[in-house]
């Protein structure tokens, strides 16, 4: 299933999820919002997650949650994939950390960037 598939069926089966950006590396693949909203928020997603990675020095964060009173924001990992979703206020954290576990476990594996060699 390719991001864009992924996500519609997280729209599907998700009612909490308002927005959702699946990327790659810091760069969306897919997303429900505008290019630019979706460019910048793929960075900070994964900025976040490398600035938790520093605070924990024995483990990779793969997962983060941010509660405001607009609304929850998620951010998951799994390798050089991500995505982050804005959920409605008090959103059940367990169901949509999973659904979006369901839409990582969906993607294809990531490509590896071609290392030129000398």
């Amino acid at each position: 299933m390719d991001a864009n598939d992924a996500l519609a069926r997280l729209f599907e089966v998700s009612d909490e999820i308002r927005a959702a950006v699946v990327f790659e590396r810091g760069e969306p693949i897919a997303s429900t919002l505008p290019d630019d909203e979706a460019a910048s928020i793929a960075q900070i997603a994964d900025a976040m997650l490398a600035y938790a990675t520093t605070l924990r020095k024995q483990v990779a964060v793969t997962q983060l949650r941010a509660v405001t009173p607009d609304g929850d924001v998620y951010v998951l990992r799994r390798g050089e994939q991500g995505v982050v979703a804005v959920a409605v206020s008090e959103s059940l954290a367990g169901l949509v950390q999973h659904d979006l576990r369901t839409v990582l476990a969906s993607l294809p594996r990531a490509r590896r960037k071609a290392v030129a060699t000398a």
